[in-house]
Formats: C-alpha cells, sequence, structure tokens
C-alpha cells in the first residue's frame, strides 16, 4: 500500500515531491538536445525552451528525452505575458511570480491565464489550490493535496463531511477529481475501452492460484483494491536463485509515470499509464530491470521519481520471485456505487473508487488464463472491493471523528492553515487503527468478515475474524435500525480444501489454491453492533467472550461512520 506522500505528489500535478531537479553540469557530456546522449538519470534541462529529462530511451540508454512533467518557461521568439498568447493547452509557466497555465481563453483562444481560474472567472476544478492561499469565488470547492478544498473568507480550507452532500453517488460528483487529476495526467478525451491488455505481465507457465481483489489481513482492514498474481517460486521448498527471477512485463503500451520504494529494496511500486483514463499499478516489485533500470538506484536514495518513462507492451520493467505481485487496474469511467463517502478515500486513497475488473481489458487470449488462477470461483472472480450498504451495518466504517481512510482526525483539517502532510499518526501504530469492516470474505463471499483496526489496542491492533452466524441470524447488509442490538459470534477462520478437509499448504508464501473455502474455527469473541438512524453505527467488541453472555452495550461503546 503506498503511503499518503504518493497521493499527495500524484494529485498536486507538481514535481515538488520528487527531489529537486538537478541541472545539467559539465560532466553530463554529449548534446543537449532532443535524443541526444546524457550520463545523469533524471537530469533536467533546457534545449531551445524545451525542457529536457535524462532517462532511459528505447534502446535502453540515457539520452535527453522531451519533459511533459515540466513547463516551459519561455516561448521561442513570443514574450510570456499574462493573458498573452501561448500554444501548448495545460502548460504551466510563472510570469512575475504568479502561477500561470495555457487555457483557452473568453475568446476561446490559448492564452497565459492564472492556475485555478477558468475564462469565466470561476475557480477552475482541474487545478490544484493550496490551503491557505487566496481564493475568490466562496464556497468553491476543488483539489487541494490529499484531500478537497473549499473557499471560506478568502481563502481555500480543507472541506470537511459537513462540506459536501451525503451519499450515496450513483456517479463521480463534480467535486471528485477525475481519475486523471488523481494520477497527475493530462485529461484524457478517448474512452479507456478503447486501450487493450494484449501482453502477459508473468510469463503464462510461471502463474498459480492468485488472489483476488478484497483481502482483509493484517492492517489491510478494508477490502484491499488490488489482487495478488501468484507465480510458481512462491511454493518452493529449497533456496532460490537469481535465475528463478521472473520478468514483469506491461500488458499494454504506455508511459511509466511513478515508481516509488515501498520501504524495502525489494519492494516498489510502478505506475503506467495506458492512455485515454486507464492505469496499472504494479506493487511488491522485487527488482527493477529492463526500461526501469537506470531508475533503480534512484528510487532507493530518493524513495519516489515521477518519470515520463515510455514502454511497450511486452517490455520489461522488474522482475519477481520471492513474492506474489499486487496488480490492479483503475478506469476513468468506472465509479464504485459501494462506497457511500467518497470524501472518506479522497483524504488517502483517492483512486480507490476507479478500481476496475481487468477482464474486460484483457484480450480474448488472456482473459481464460488470469480469470482461471482466481481463487475466488463465484462472478465476479476477479474480487469486490465496495460493500456499503446505506441504513444497514454492512461494508466498511472510520472512527467518529476522523476524517476517513488517513485516520486523521477532523479538526486536523479543520484548524489546519497549511498543507497536512501523510505519514505516520502520531501515537497509533497504522494508518488503519480506526478502520472496521463488515463484509463478505473476499473468496467465500457467503461468509462474513469481520475486520476491525482497533480489537483490543485503540492505538491499533488489527485483528480478522469470522462471523458465525446463529440459526436464522440475519447477515450485517439485512440488520437496519429497527433491529436495535445485534450481537454476532466471532471466530477464528479455518481453511478447508475442495473436499472440505483442512488445508496442508506446501511452501510458506504460495497463495491458497482454487476453490478453497473457510469455515468458522474456535471462538475468539464477539460483537455488539447497531446501526444508528443517524446512519452511524455503534460497536462494542468483547474479547474472549461468547456471543451468549453478551447482554448489550457496556462501558467500550464506540462509534463509527462512513
Amino acid at each position: 500500500m503506498r503511503t499518503l506522500f504518493l497521493w499527495f505528489c500524484g494529485l498536486l500535478l507538481i514535481t515538488a515531491c520528487s527531489s529537486t531537479p538537478k541541472v545539467p553540469s559539465a560532466n553530463d557530456g554529449g548534446t543537449i538536445a532532443v535524443n541526444g546522449d546524457c550520463s545523469e538519470a533524471n537530469t533536467h534541462a533546457n534545449s531551445n525552451g524545451q525542457p529536457l529529462i535524462c532517462i532511459t530511451d528505447k534502446s535502453g540508454k540515457l539520452s535527453w528525452q522531451p519533459d511533459s512533467n515540466t513547463p516551459n518557461q519561455s516561448t521561442p521568439n513570443q514574450e510570456m505575458t499574462l493573458n498573452g498568447p501561448c500554444t501548448t493547452p495545460d502548460q504551466h509557466a510563472n510570469i512575475a511570480g504568479q502561477e500561470v497555465l495555457c487555457q483557452k481563453d473568453s475568446q476561446g483562444n490559448n492564452a497565459w491565464l492564472p492556475a485555478g481560474q477558468a475564462n469565466d472567472g470561476k475557480q477552475n476544478q482541474s487545478q490544484p489550490a493550496m490551503i491557505g492561499s487566496a481564493c475568490t469565488v466562496a464556497n468553491a470547492v476543488q483539489a487541494v493535496g490529499e484531500g478537497l478544498g473549499i473557499c471560506r473568507d478568502g481563502s481555500w480550507h480543507y472541506a470537511l463531511p459537513s462540506d459536501v452532500p451525503p451519499g450515496p453517488y450513483l456517479t463521480r460528483p463534480d467535486w471528485y477529481p477525475t481519475l486523471d487529476q488523481v494520477f497527475g495526467q493530462p485529461e484524457s478525451t478517448c474512452p479507456s475501452t478503447q486501450i487493450q491488455l494484449t501482453h502477459t505481465i508473468l510469463p503464462l507457465d510461471q502463474l498459480t492460484a492468485s488472489i483476488p481483489y478484497g483481502m482483509m489481513v493484517g492492517g489491510h482492514v478494508t477490502p484491499i483494491d488490488h489482487g495478488y498474481l501468484g507465480i510458481k517460486t512462491l511454493a518452493a521448498t529449497s533456496p532460490l536463485s537469481d535465475a528463478d527471477y521472473q520478468p514483469i512485463t506491461t500488458p499494454a503500451d504506455g508511459t511509466i509515470i511513478e515508481v516509488g520504494s515501498l520501504g524495502s529494496p525489494t519492494s516498489h511500486r510502478v505506475v503506467i499509464a495506458h492512455g485515454c483514463g486507464l492505469y496499472s499499478v504494479y506493487m511488491v516489485v522485487n527488482k527493477l530491470t529492463g526500461v526501469l533500470a537506470a531508475q533503480a538506484d534512484a528510487v532507493e536514495k530518493q524513495s519516489y521519481l515521477r518519470l515520463n518513462q515510455p514502454i511497450k507492451a511486452g517490455e520489461e520493467f522488474g522482475r519477481q520471485r520471492d513474492n506474489p505481485l499486487d496488480f490492479n487496474i483503475f478506469a476513468k469511467e468506472t465509479w464504485l456505487t459501494g462506497f457511500i463517502n467518497p470524501l472518506s478515500y479522497l483524504y488517502g486513497e483517492g483512486w480507490k473508487l476507479f478500481t476496475t475488473d481487468p477482464t474486460p481489458y484483457f484480450s480474448a487470449e488472456l482473459q481464460k488464463p488470469y480469470t482461471d488462477i482466481m481463487q475466488r470461483t463465484e462472478a465476479p472472480r476477479w474480487g469486490k472491493i465496495d460493500y456499503d450498504v446505506a441504513g444497514s451495518a454492512a461494508g466498511n466504517w472510520f472512527l467518529a471523528d476522523t476524517m476517513g481512510y488517513n485516520g486523521r482526525t477532523i479538526d486536523t483539517y479543520k484548524n489546519a492553515t497549511q498543507p497536512v502532510q501523510g505519514g505516520m499518526i502520531e501515537g497509533k501504530n497504522e494508518y488503519s487503527y480506526g478502520h472496521l469492516a463488515l463484509v463478505p470474505h473476499h473468496v467465500q463471499p457467503k461468509n462474513w468478515i469481520a475486520s476491525l483496526g482497533w480489537w483490543q489496542d485503540p492505538k491499533g491492533d488489527a485483528t480478522q475474524l469470522m462471523i458465525n452466524l446463529a440459526p436464522n441470524q440475519k447477515t450485517p447488509d439485512q440488520i437496519t435500525s429497527a433491529d436495535g442490538i445485534v450481537v454476532y459470534q466471532l471466530a477464528s477462520m479455518q481453511m478447508l480444501d475442495a473436499s472440505g478437509k483442512p488445508l496442508v499448504m506446501q511452501g510458506g508464501k504460495a497463495p491458497q489454491p482454487v476453490g478453497y473455502t473457510i469455515a468458522p474455527g474456535q471462538p475468539n469473541g464477539a460483537i455488539a453492533v447497531q446501526v444508528e438512524v443517524d446512519g452511524t453505527l455503534s460497536i462494542e467488541v468483547f474479547p474472549s467472550t461468547l456471543a451468549s453472555a453478551v447482554k448489550g452495550f457496556g462501558a467500550n461503546k464506540r462509534s463509527y461512520h462512513r
């Protein structure tokens, strides 16, 4: 899971979150021109007004290539002036200390206009605001870093849950950024279905049982928005060698726009923009190779890089051996209606609501091989992550007085005069301490799971337990405020093979086989649940207690919201 830092960088559409751009020095060598040789990756330069960056080209060598993430600061033979003509739409620049953007003016011509202001004088939601900076349109809303800004009293403040209409939302609301904005890319006009995934991600003959979207494990308290592709090396019982690494290749043409470290030299995150608002994301990549080989050292030193690295379908960018490969697809047209309050995710993982089943995007030749390896045998085979049912207990919940997914308090944002940075939360073990999910199991959806970020430790001690329903007891999606307090027995999960016998696994890292089942194990505690009339959820947990012994709420009741 990427940190909120990456979300902050992606939404701001700027390069300030990566390292300070380097300027070319005498040791760069070669001619500073497109395709000219260079020696130091991610060095920036300018040739005749065109911004360049030193990156690996298609031949595998470092050369100067156009840098779409850096604005031209001058236009040859043309003086830059506010409201003056410009040529490249959405290009940023600076005029006399003011950030400007090349966009249509009131006459329909490309002109340098103040960033954040459209030609009708209203705030332009496509451009980021900054908390504490001046604004002119009262109650206007737009993206601000890792969240949403609202114009109050002449300056930008973070929007709070009370500032947006209550969900559910059947389509993306105007105030929520588009997927292209979330990833910091120009707005696309073609449909994402125009892109087809024609090449395998890992060698087909090396793929094994794989985990669909929606698993909950450890600190991943709410259903995970990516799957895990299994490979044969995970079942090894003897030491592996470098020859066992398998190539990771892009399934379609695209541009690598982000590469980051997940805190380990063998764990990386790669984001590829395929155009038309389709993005593929890979995490826990063991090695950066192929077109990313030249960036590997820089990623370890800087933790995160924004890139503009072209890549062709079938080209290698990494290698995998030691763990499943996290993989998912996001598409701009997708909007998951099973998340009642989108704002709770905008302050953490804004891409989550665009999570897409990759099956329709795979070519006909790849659809079956990738579907057949999914552990889940019920449709949708690639799983599901959005289970909110309005007026019921089902779905994702967040501790009262927190902003939602990122775990920070509402007061943190209410009182902020400068951008709130991501990262660890002071006094907490992990950001998901305030998460709660009452949702179906990702492989066996007839069984329900209680996933809690706070089981016994308010600082966070994430726990996943099976809800062992009593005869004729309602499931979480069936209970409403009219049912009062409902007490569920919680139990450990027992893994069974297709024949119903206890599952015995070979190798410590391989996912369970396709079609495995689960059953309740030993009782582990109970949870009392009540859906409130105002849409919140009251719960109390009772570790090491039988449900029959729970008579109602006690002194440790707590409240959650969507």
